[in-house]
């Protein structure tokens, strides 16, 4: 396991590939990277239930043929109530000692029995003066992890990284990061379709994270309910609703103000914990797009949030893209992105 969120983008001898299996489809992303230069291979998303696995595995063979990925190790991610991730404070210690302590205190902070875990760490910040170290701890259960593994060594693959969505997600954001937000906190929210990914980014460091259960399936739900239409209907009323879209505000208001109120709760519990507040709210997903949310976040934080572009610092000449799917959904890259750049 690598956890290991600081970035190096340096010159890598070879290209790639960031594989997100999400709960209803699975994005794949190369990226060929020199220097600071960095360019999009190919890119695609299908559609697959990721708890299925052999429609799972034949969905990233086909995918993987139909965009023509060259490079053969996969970097992948975890998410979910099977993961756990705490940022803690240890006593300044030798790296041996460390290693010996951190299971001891992580069986402060996992619900489920240690035995049953992969547990990794990395020191954030070392405070000299008060003598501790800040430390970002994770834990994963075993069997799902090693599930996700041999999925992706049935489509044939070799796992180079096994990281967390909402690590991945900062990794694209630093990369994408303008000058003009350097200095401020952000707040990343990654609505997917089971889980919305929330990650505070501050120093250009990741600081807080967290999987609120709640994304696009909750919004489809309550459209289908209301409209009496099926749930692929429902899905395309949330991202394109036309002349419906009073009816697709009103039905998904519920599951809107619940977003909203988690939401507000991670940045409230941030700000007691650190004493300062974010300073701006940045969105991606696969749900991102729906009409509505833009304004939803205005009103409830009284600041315009910002839809981001996680392949904005990609060259993207190479003719044999789909330049639709790109302008469509680059919004929904924002995982494999991050987990390309690893």
């Amino acid at each position: 396991m690598n956890f290991n969120i600081a970035k190096n983008f340096q010159s890598k001898p070879k290209n790639k590939v960031g594989l997100d299996i999400g709960s209803s489809s699975v994005k794949m992303v190369e990226i060929s990277a020199s220097g600071e230069n960095s360019s999009l291979v190919c890119l695609g998303t299908k559609r697959a239930p990721a708890a299925v696995r052999e429609p799972l595995v034949e969905a990233i063979k086909s995918l993987s043929s139909e965009i023509k990925v060259t490079a053969k190790e996969a970097a992948i991610s975890v998410s979910g109530p099977s993961v756990i991730v705490r940022f803690v404070s240890m006593p300044k210690m030798k790296d041996d000692e460390l290693k010996s302590a951190i299971k001891f205190e992580a069986e402060k902070y996992i619900p489920f029995p240690i035995g049953d875990c992969v547990i990794d760490y990395q020191i954030l910040r070392k405070n000299e003066k008060e003598g501790k170290f800040e430390i970002l701890l994770v834990a994963v259960k075993k069997d799902f992890v090693m599930s996700r593994i041999s999925i992706v060594e049935d489509c044939g693959y070799s796992v180079g990284v096994v990281d967390v969505d909402t690590f991945a997600l900062a990794n694209a954001f630093l990369k994408s990061l303008p000058q003009t937000s350097a200095s401020k906190t952000t707040a990343l929210l990654n609505i997917g379709y089971n889980f919305t990914n929330v990650g505070i980014i501050r120093d250009q460091a990741l600081c807080f994270s967290r999987d609120i259960a709640i994304g696009g399936d909750d919004f489809d739900q309550a459209i289908s309910r209301a409209l009496s239409i099926d749930a692929k209907a429902a899905e395309g009323v949330k991202l394109s609703p036309k002349e419906r879209l009073n009816d697709m505000i009103v039905c998904t208001k519920g599951v809107a103000n619940n977003l909203l109120e988690e939401t507000r709760l991670s940045l409230s519990y941030y700000e007691n914990q650190c004493g300062r507040g974010v300073d701006e709210i940045c969105i991606s997903g696969g749900s991102s797009g729906m009409p509505g949310l833009e304004a939803l976040f205005q009103d409830a934080f009284e600041s315009k949030p910002v839809f981001w572009d996680p392949l904005s610092f990609l060259d993207k000449s190479n003719s044999s893209l789909d330049k639709a799917l790109i302008e469509k959904s680059k919004s929904a890259f924002a995982v494999a992105v991050g987990l390309a750049l690893r």
